[in-house]
């Protein structure tokens, strides 16, 4: 990927997620060159910054149906599941945003990402659980409409040691309703799957949104053309 390539890709017009997790399979650091981590962290920063998580999605443009037959019925897509999370705390690097803000081309979310994964900063985290990247969304000052903290770092089996510059953040222990993507390239399943989660009911969802924490899970990534996620979204 060229240096044209990210930048254009780091613009689109950006919306994005609540909470993500993301396992990447070891490489050694020859593999793990610079330009590669610029154009892991491009991937990145465009499938969290590529759908709006709380805004309504966007009314589709109308197009004629064809006269000879209706439009085919979509697909119904499988109903949510709510889960019971356990609390666990991440350390990592942070900052406070809104929807808003990242909708309009200069969020804070993608240099969040470009930064860590150029300067590893990271990797100075101590009592890692697991090699599994975390990005948890809490402290919303309201809804969707309001600031909230986005974090980036790593699980922990202790947080009595914090790097300077970073911080603890918790997640909260409760009901989750969890939604799953289909496969594919993330700039497609991301805003498919946020959309679906828009046009949910607290009936379909299994509950109504909390608000205090929300995550996403992107499993094992050793393919950004066939990525698959899941949305973990806090209930009351």
């Amino acid at each position: 990927m060229t240096e044209r390539t990210v930048v254009n890709f780091l613009n689109r017009t950006s919306r994005r997620c609540v909470y993500c997790s993301v396992m990447f399979k070891p490489m050694s650091n020859a593999m793990f060159s610079r330009s590669a981590a610029v154009a892991l962290s491009a991937a990145l920063a465009f499938a969290v910054t590529g759908f709006a998580q709380n805004a309504p999605a966007p009314a589709p443009t109308p197009t004629p149906a064809p006269a000879a037959a209706p439009a085919p019925a979509a697909t119904a897509a499988p109903a949510p599941k709510v889960e019971d999370q356990a609390t666990f705390t991440i350390v990592g690097v942070t900052v406070r945003t809104n929807n808003a803000k990242e909708a309009g081309g200069q969020g804070a979310i993608p240099q969040l990402w470009m930064g860590v994964m150029q300067n590893g900063s990271l990797e100075q985290i101590p009592n890692k659980a697991g090699e599994e990247l975390f990005v948890v969304y809490s402290d919303y000052a309201s809804d969707s409409t309001g600031d909230y903290n986005y974090t980036l770092g790593y699980k922990v089996t202790a947080a009595d040691k914090i790097p300077d510059g970073m911080v603890a953040r918790t997640v909260t222990a409760g009901k989750y309703a969890v939604v799953t993507s289909d496969q594919g390239a993330p700039q497609e399943v991301v805003p498919a799957l946020w959309q679906r989660i828009n046009t949910m009911t607290p009936q379909q969802m299994g509950g109504t949104r909390a608000f205090h924490t929300d995550y996403e899970s992107y499993g094992t990534i050793t393919d950004f053309s066939s990525m698959q996620v899941t949305a973990h979204l806090g209930l009351k």
